[in-house]
This record gives structure tokens, C-alpha cells and sequence, in this order.
């Protein structure tokens, strides 16, 4: 999945300029364990959907979804390149960033006509619905102004149909909730799974956790629709903390600086900069770098990231935040609901795991054991069945 080496960056990187050490660094992905679990569950998923319409990618802020999406994209691409069997009009993958809406509620017509730019489709006049007011345009995107939401739709329908991309993927996803009601929340949900059923190509959406509840706004939602946590590293789980520190060592080595600073040794100043979240960590070494080299230093101190530190109380508050979403994402999954669930339709609370399998077994090994109410009653001065007593003892009792 990464490019990255042992050794870390050329060493020839040093005889070039800063604006080149500074590209290398920023643009080095880097796999860790957090990224290379998404990034595997989300690649199955969009490789054998087995009927699924849309995949919810969530996270906290700057954990690194944006570099995921580069990742799969690449991959994708990568796929395509390797199937002699693909038609040459296909195109792998399209992905696209939702527009935060100036005026507060979402545009659909501006959403579509972003979505045929970033598929960068020739011809697209040629896939106007003429019937409906479109006209041929001479211009290099050539949609109409006067063209109307279901124009632009039944556009970028033609186009996913006829270059059938293995995924659509929407960054920031999030910005689509900017609507007025709940009920218009669910017809944007709505749309979008009409729309990826209409083209048979799944949706991606990568976003924060306002994205969470979205695929439980209706039944068909979330039968159609699978979620993927790309969850922050956590200190107070040993090994999140081991996977940190060995992400810390992996970045010190690619920083290109004529000596190799010691970040591991400062692991807990930056978890408290970052969250445990790798995209956080990845801005903060960008700016200290280029402060680093901009001073023409031999290695990276103290000094340059402390310059760069957030403030305790913007961290304090995203933590709050980031906390509750996990909270709330946790409940999902609450052994309660397990429990709940069974008793709706009509099963015995049963352990977590392989407890109904364990119950149908027992039930089949296990003798019938007869129910004193299954017992034949006696008749009416049929006496209890007792021993009786014999000899002298038996005189004595009378």
C-alpha cells in the first residue's frame, strides 16, 4: 500500500530545495495500522458489494479520510490497469468533493454539475436530455444554465451507466445533512441511493461524524448501506499506544533533514496536538518542517513544533466533541440491543456469540426431562406411594 522504505527518504533529497523536501514530505502517504484496516474493509466492500448502494465512511476530524480516498482511488485505478478484459471507455473510479451550500440548504443542480466535471466526460452534450430543455453548448463544459436539476441528473446517470466506475466517492461528505428538516434529510438519502441503484455503481461517502444515523433514516436505507468506523488511536489501549509511538518513528525517518530528529521520545506532546488522529499529527510536522527548513536547520527540535502547538482549550473542545460521537457510535453496538432484538422476535436473550448454535445443540442432547404436570393423577383415595413399615416396628406404629 506505501511506497515507504527502511531507510526512509532518498538521501538524495538533500542536495534539492527546500520547496522539494517540503513536496516529498507532504505528499508521502504513510500506511499504519488505522489506515491499512479501513482501507482493506472499504476495498472488499466496493469489490463484492453484494448489493450494496452506499458505503458510509466515517471519523473524526483529521484522521486521515482524505488521504484514504487517495489511496482507493489509486488502487482502483491501479485494478483497471491490470484487467486486459475492461473496455477502454471505462473509467475506474470518480470522486469529488460535496460543496459546503452558501445559503444553508443543500443544491442538488449544483451537486450534479460538480459531479460531471469531476468525471472530466467528453461528449456530455451528447447526453443532455433534450426532451426536458437542454441544448448543445459550444462552451467546454458544455451544460446549459436553463438546465434544471432533473436534466443535470438524467446526465450524470448516462455517464456512470455508460463508463460504469467501480465507486463514486463524495468527500465531506457531511455537507449534504445542511438541509432544513429531517424529512428532507431523508429524501437526499433517498436520492442518492436511487441514484447508485439506477447506475449500479456504488456510492462512497467519506466524511465526520455528523455522518452518523444517516443509513437508519428508513428500513431500505439501511438494508442497502454499510457503515466503516475509521476510528483515532486511543492512549490508554497499550497497543494503539505501541502502533502511535511506531508511527512516530516511521514519520522521523522520512523527514528529509541531514539528521534524524527524535519524535518517539516526545510521543505524549503529540498525542495531545493530535488526538491520536494521524491527519492531525501529518499538519503539525508539515508546518514545523517548513519552519525547520526554512531556517535551514540540520534536524528538527523542540522548538519548531512547539511553535506550531494548538491551543489546550480548541483541543479540550474537540476531544469533547470527538467523544460523544464515539459514545454514540458505541451504543450501536451495545450487547443490550442484541438482547432487545431477540426478545422482539421472539428468541431468549442468548450469549453474544455462538449462544443460539450452544442452545439447539443442548436442546438435542439434552434427555426430556417430565413436567409434574405431565404426571397421571391418582384416584380418589389412592394413597401416597411410600415404604411401609415391617416386623416390630410396624406393630409398635398401629
Amino acid at each position: 500500500m506505501s511506497n515507504s522504505s527502511p531507510q526512509g527518504f532518498p538521501r538524495e533529497l538533500l542536495q534539492q530545495s527546500a520547496d522539494a523536501r517540503r513536496r516529498y514530505f507532504e505528499t508521502k502517504v504513510i500506511a499504519h495500522q488505522r489506515l491499512f484496516q479501513v482501507y482493506e474493509d472499504l476495498l472488499h466492500v466496493i469489490r463484492y458489494p453484494a448489493g450494496t448502494s452506499l458505503i458510509l465512511v466515517s471519523g473524526p476530524t483529521g484522521v486521515g479520510k482524505t488521504t484514504l480516498l487517495q489511496r482507493i482511488v489509486k488502487q482502483l485505478v491501479e485494478d483497471a490497469a491490470c484487467d486486459p478484459t475492461i473496455p477502454p471507455d471505462h473509467i475506474p473510479v470518480m470522486a469529488m468533493e460535496a460543496p459546503s451550500p452558501d445559503s444553508g440548504n443543500f443544491s442538488w443542480k449544483d451537486y450534479f454539475t460538480r459531479a460531471l466535471i469531476a468525471a472530466d466526460e467528453p461528449l456530455v452534450a451528447d447526453k443532455v436530455a433534450y426532451e426536458l430543455g437542454g441544448t448543445p453548448q459550444s462552451e467546454q463544459f458544455p451544460l446549459s444554465r436553463r438546465l434544471t436539476t432533473p436534466d443535470l441528473r438524467r446526465v450524470l446517470e448516462k455517464c456512470l451507466s455508460h463508463r460504469r466506475p467501480r465507486a463514486f466517492i463524495v468527500d465531506e461528505a457531511q455537507h449534504i445533512k445542511k438541509m432544513a428538516s429531517g424529512r428532507r434529510l431523508l429524501d437526499q438519502m433517498d436520492t442518492l441511493k436511487s441514484l447508485a441503484n439506477m447506475t449500479s455503481t456504488v456510492h462512497v461517502l467519506i466524511g465526520t461524524y455528523e455522518l452518523l444515523g444517516l443509513m437508519h433514516l428508513s428500513a431500505q436505507l439501511s438494508r442497502r448501506s454499510v457503515e466503516i468506523h475509521f476510528p483515532r488511536y486511543h492512549a490508554e489501549e497499550p497497543e494503539d499506544l505501541k502502533e502511535f509511538k511506531k508511527l512516530l518513528r516511521t514519520f522521523q525517518r522520512h523527514l528529509p533533514l541531514p539528521e534524524e530528529p527524535d519524535l518517539e521520545s516526545h510521543y505524549a506532546f503529540f498525542y495531545e496536538q493530535c488526538l491520536g488522529c494521524t491527519g492531525m499529527l501529518k499538519t503539525l510536522l508539515n508546518k514545523a518542517l517548513g519552519a525547520a527548513l526554512e531556517q535551514e536547520e540540520r534536524t528538527l527540535t523542540s522548538q519548531r513544533w512547539e511553535q506550531h502547538a494548538e491551543p489546550p482549550q480548541k483541543l479540550k473542545d474537540m476531544l469533547q466533541r470527538i467523544k460523544q460521537d464515539e459514545a454514540t457510535l458505541k451504543n450501536q453496538n451495545d450487547e443490550s440491543h442484541r438482547n432487545t432484538l431477540r426478545e422482539m422476535l421472539g428468541l431468549h436473550a442468548l450469549p453474544p456469540q455462538d449462544g443460539l448454535l450452544r442452545e439447539e445443540t443442548s436442546l438435542s442432547s439434552t434427555p426430556p426431562v417430565t413436567s409434574p404436570q405431565s404426571k397421571s393423577r391418582r384416584r380418589v383415595g389412592q394413597r401416597n406411594a411410600k415404604r411401609d413399615l415391617i416386623g416390630r416396628g410396624a406393630e409398635s406404629a398401629k
